[in-house]
């Protein structure tokens, strides 16, 4: 049972065999080529995820920021506050000043509003405490001292422990000469809350955090244990200088001794300084200890850095979701081609040859009844038809060649029991008549034949018995020998008819055998004809390969015109950011015209009751600027989302882009298979020429059975031949015969 099903041995499991390799390894291929294809979608699918929403992150930072600058530039700006700065010994100067930045404190959300003079000398605050205090030292102080907009480090105040962002704006006189300097300072509180806003945005554990330039932490709400902690070890020395100038407090030393093991922050920054690109993919581990996939952004207003981190584990879910169905499916679809192909191949192919096998093993083995009995129109049964019509004729042609055989055998013995016996006779009566001749009377011929032979004894016994009486009755003995000559020249004629009928039944054998040769040569004909199809089955394959190439030239056109679309859709992405410098002048007028509304605001409160209406105006005038900035915001979130809508595409036309380069290594995938199914029905080809070679076998089987026919022929030629010269012999005694009657008329007895 186990031969019967080897591969070895069987052609048509090893057709199965082959086909299920073939099906199985292009699912596989398939599903394995899905599963990347899925992975990558899922990682860049995660970045523009991740950055977009650090876009939005550092866009709300620097809105921020940017407020807390436009709000010290104003203030610089303000008559009363210029007015102070320029007589900072004026009573009256103070006062007015006094209230401007108390005014300006309420309005724009700092904690405290500083005037300090051009040395760096805080003269005048909303914090008491504050004045009196030299801020010359301060970065952001030198900054405005030298004409700009200052922003300090994240650092704490020698009056608490408190971490605090100071902006500074020059303020010029009327000579155009700087004149003194404002100072807003705020906590972190407000950055931590809209840092706060991205956690969970980006999928569940998802969180921002801000760190500087060292990699510290300035602000990571989700895990506030972690603020002012760095991401990694410090250099000794700027770690020794952050604790000497108690960069956070009291517990500096305690924060910058408790890094975390994230280096790849700290590779992060140094590429973002290095390299003109603006954004920079890692992947680690996150504060919670999952695998995450990360983005690092610098901010473009700030020495900081902006980093939105989320677990990459939901976004491998989907991919690990797809990949198990599409095996569950190979899995079914390979079962089913298995259970289709093995069908196939046992009712359309194993099951007629393993019938045409047995059949051929019992002819083989002398049934010759045996038939196929195939009622089928493919390749198989036309080979199953010329089969039973070779048996059939195989079966006739033999049975004739058993009966001639056995005829000419029963002929062959009776001949030679005849010449035999003949012989012996002819012997015996030459000798008796030697002796005659030689004048030997005493003795009578011993006659043991009833045939012509033995009456030729009896005349000859008759004739001594004449001689001896005489030769009275010798005419009468001659005549007698000379009938008994005719007779045994008669018999010999008529075994001589015997054996010519012997050899005409061994040459119509011959013919027969001939007809039994081209049966056999018309069925190696029909596996040639066979093998030809095979052929022009492989010529249609070739085709095949032909028409897949042309397939993958259509899909080469097909990517070019979906980079025509990538590079519209960027067109599209760069008339919004025209847009957005639209919207940055917007806002702009927005900041001069709530600078108006504050010098009325002042000036009505400087009025008194006459200046409420005045200030009602002032309160209008604000409300106006604050709804332009807010529909300023809103634009630019509109654009925001035009911006991730244009990338999104691009990815998408990317994502096209992919998907026809996999189509196109499907295609090439789907020739190489047409390539191993032309190789398939070569092989088949081969195997048909092989039966063909099979066929040409049995007809040079047959011709040796034509061989042996023909010495069979030969030995009943050698037969007619003797029997030809038995019968000439018999003519010589007939001639004896009569001779001996014209010796015998010589002696004239009467």
């Amino acid at each position: 049972m186990l031969n019967t099903f080897s591969p070895t041995r069987s052609l048509s499991v090893r057709l199965a065999l082959f086909t299920i390799t073939i099906a199985l390894m292009a699912m596989l291929a398939l599903t394995l080529l899905t599963n990347q294809v899925a992975t990558e979608n899922a990682i860049a699918s995660a970045r523009h995820q991740i950055d977009t929403q650090a876009l939005n992150g550092i866009e709300r930072v620097e809105m921020y920021l940017q407020d807390r600058r436009s709000g010290v530039a104003l203030t610089a700006q303000l008559p009363l506050v210029r007015l102070m700065l320029a007589n900072q010994e004026d009573p009256e100067a103070r006062e007015r000043g006094q209230s401007v930045i108390n005014a300006v404190q309420s309005t724009f959300n700092y904690e405290t509003v500083s005037l300090l003079n051009t040395a760096g000398q805080t003269v005048l605050s909303t914090n008491p405490t504050m004045v009196g205090q030299d801020r010359s030292q301060r970065p952001e102080v030198n900054s405005a001292q030298r004409g700009a907009l200052g922003m300090s480090d994240a650092i704490t105040d020698p009056d608490n422990d408190r971490v605090y962002l100071h902006f500074t704006a020059p303020a010029y006189g009327s000579n155009n000469q700087l004149i003194g300097i404002v100072d807003g300072r705020v906590p972190l509180d407000e950055i931590h809350r809209l840092v706060a806003l991205d956690a969970n945005r980006s999928g569940k554990g998802s969180y921002s955090a801000i760190v500087d330039r060292h990699g510290i932490r300035l602000s990571i709400p989700n895990f506030p244990h972690l603020l002012f902690h760095p991401s990694a070890p410090l250099d000794s020395t700027v770690a020794q200088e952050m604790i000497g100038s108690r960069r956070f407090g009291a517990n500096t030393a305690t924060f910058l001794q408790q890094p975390s093991a994230m280096p790849e922050v700290i590779e992060g920054i140094r590429l973002l300084d290095r390299s003109v690109d603006n954004r920079h993919f890692f992947a680690g581990k996150l504060n919670s200890g999952e695998d995450g996939e990360s983005v690092i952004r610098k901010l473009r207003s700030a020495d900081w850095y902006y980093i939105h981190r989320v677990p990459i584990e939901q976004f491998y879910s989907v991919v690990y979701g797809q990949t198990n169905y599409a095996l569950m499916v190979t899995a079914i679809t390979a079962f089913i081609a298995i259970v289709v192909t093995l069908w196939f191949v046992q009712t359309s192919l194993r099951r007629p040859l393993l019938q045409l096998v047995e059949t051929a093993s019992a002819i083989a083995g002398g049934d010759l009844r045996k038939r196929l009995n195939m009622q089928r129109s493919d390749e198989v049964g036309i080979l199953a038809q010329r089969f039973d019509s070779m048996a059939d004729a195989l079966e006739a042609r033999i049975i004739e060649a058993q009966t001639a055989q056995a005829e000419a055998q029963r002929l062959q013995r009776i001949e030679a029991e005849g010449r035999a016996s003949l012989e012996r006779s002819v012997a015996g009566y030459l000798a008796f008549v030697q002796r005659v001749a030689n004048g030997d009377l005493s003795q009578n011929l011993h006659i043991d034949r009833q045939d012509a032979l033995g009456q030729l004894g009896e005349g000859l016994n008759r004739m001594v018995e004449s001689l001896r009486a005489m030769g009275r009755q010798s005419q009468e003995a001659a005549d007698a020998i000379a009938k008994a000559a005719a007779q045994i020249l008669a018999t010999t004629t008529q075994q001589a008819s015997a054996a010519n009928e012997q050899s005409t039944a061994v040459a119509q054998t011959m013919a027969a055998l001939d007809e039994v040769r081209a049966i056999a040569r018309q069925t190696a004909d029909q596996a040639d004809h066979i093998a030809r199809d095979a052929q022009a089955a492989l010529t249609v394959a070739q085709q095949g390969i032909a028409v897949v190439e042309e397939t993958v030239q259509s899909m080469s056109d097909i990517r070019q015109r979906v980079e025509g679309i990538a590079q519209t859709i960027l067109s599209l992405a760069g008339q919004a950011q025209m847009i957005s410098t639209i919207t940055g002048t917007v806002s702009e007028l927005a900041d001069q015209s709530n600078l108006l509304a504050l010098n009325a605001a002042i000036e009505a409160a400087r009025a008194g009751e006459q200046g409420k209406s005045f200030s009602v105006v002032a309160q209008q005038v604000r409300d106006l600027a604050e709804r332009s900035k807010q529909a300023t915001v809103q634009v630019r979130s509109i654009l925001g989302d035009i911006q991730k809508s244009t990338n999104a595409a691009v990815v998408v036309t990317e994502e096209g882009a992919k998907r026809v380069d996999s189509g196109n290594r499907l295609v090439s995938q789907a020739g190489d298979v047409i390539h191993r199914i032309a190789s398939e029905v070569e092989t088949g080809a081969q195997i048909n020429v092989q039966m063909a070679a099979s066929a040409r076998q049995a007809t040079a089987g047959l011709d040796q059975i034509g061989q042996a026919l023909n010495s069979i022929q030969k030995a009943a030629s050698e037969t007619l031949t003797s029997t030809r010269q038995a019968e000439r012999a018999a003519q010589d005694l007939n001639a004896l015969a009569q001779s001996l009657q014209r010796m015998v008329a010589v002696y004239r007895l009467a």
